[in-house]
């Protein structure tokens, strides 16, 4: 399967548009990994457990930015509910605003479907991401076709033992006799080009235990002003009854003299802004998002930031 499916002067168009959030995938390097199904499969038939337990895995950072993941017999494998995979574990970045993070399996001779788990500061399984989440996706542009999703991890509060801390990525073993049917190079072309697509079948590519994912880590509140807003760390009620007293003193000051509270938001402004906000999320658009709970907040709103909680957990859901 070629690299990229598009005219050079399509890429170089692309290139100079400064396509975000697109890499060129380094394919050919990976070609052994993404040939053959049956000898993956059949490697997979003499792995054993690395572990016992999630808290047993070694998580690797993940940084920001672009991370490129070859998932095959080289990493450590684990029984998992659905049976034994190769997996890749990570711990999430730290000191960030809102996460959301984009997965891709790349498509080629074979391709991996990508299962999520989520896990908090104590390795309890906050979410499973599956099917839910991860569907085909054709080639565009500077991507390949790929089986991708994104999932996206709330920050509010910094510190949280219950807040997702790690994340797992693997292909479950109850997949692995299944295979997804991608769209022909050709008809990606005449659709591109506005011609009559060619009567032509469509390739069906048998699913593997291994594995490309690309992976894209974007912190929301960068470009947004908000990574210059300070939040303190999580404290729960007991660390807070051991507070000093000057600081009991400070805040018992703080609430003497209050400062000037924002005006209440009329219920018709509220309600304008939540129906926005969840619009904005079902389209996909969570830059719009966020920028509309900053302005609701500015105006007053008291429920923006709930309410795009809400919204985003129920499109994970989906």
């Amino acid at each position: 399967m070629k690299l990229v499916k598009m005219s050079i002067a399509a890429v170089v168009t692309a290139l100079l548009a400064g396509c975000s959030g697109s890499m060129l995938i380094p394919m050919q390097d990976h070609a052994s990994i993404l040939s053959n199904a049956e000898q993956a499969k059949q490697a997979l038939s003499q792995a054993t457990s690395c572990c016992t337990a999630f808290s047993d895995f070694n998580y690797v950072t993940l940084p920001e930015g672009d991370t490129l993941l070859a998932l095959d017999g080289k990493q450590p494998s684990f029984q998992f509910d659905e049976g034994m995979s190769y997996f890749a574990a990570y711990r999430l970045p730290a000191n960030t605003g809102n996460l959301a993070i984009n997965v891709a399996s790349q498509v080629s001779k074979t391709v991996l479907v990508p299962q999520v788990i989520m896990l908090d500061a104590q390795f309890k399984v906050t979410r499973v991401l599956g099917e839910s989440v991860f569907s085909y996706q054709p080639a565009h542009l500077l991507d390949n076709d790929r089986i991708e999703g994104k999932v996206f991890v709330d920050r509010s509060m910094p510190g949280n033992p219950a807040a997702e801390t790690y994340m797992i990525v693997y292909a479950p073993a109850n997949k692995l006799a299944g295979s997804t049917t991608i769209l022909h190079p050709s008809k990606a072309f005449a659709r591109a080009n506005g011609t009559v697509e060619p009567d032509i079948k469509d390739p069906v590519i048998p699913h593997s235990p291994w594995g490309l994912v690309q992976i894209e880590v974007v912190d929301m509140a960068k470009g947004q002003g908000l990574e210059a807003v300070f939040k303190p760390e999580y404290a729960d009620k007991v660390a807070m009854s051991q507070a000093a007293p000057a600081t009991a003193a400070v805040a018992a000051a703080a609430v003497a003299a209050p400062s000037k509270p924002t005006p209440a938001m009329l219920t018709e402004t509220e309600a304008f802004y939540q129906s926005q906000i969840e619009k904005a999320v079902k389209a996909g658009d969570i830059d719009k998002a966020m920028q509309l709970v900053n302005e609701a907040e500015r105006a007053g709103s008291t429920k923006a930031k709930s309410v795009f909680i809400d919204a985003v957990k129920r499109s994970q859901k989906g």
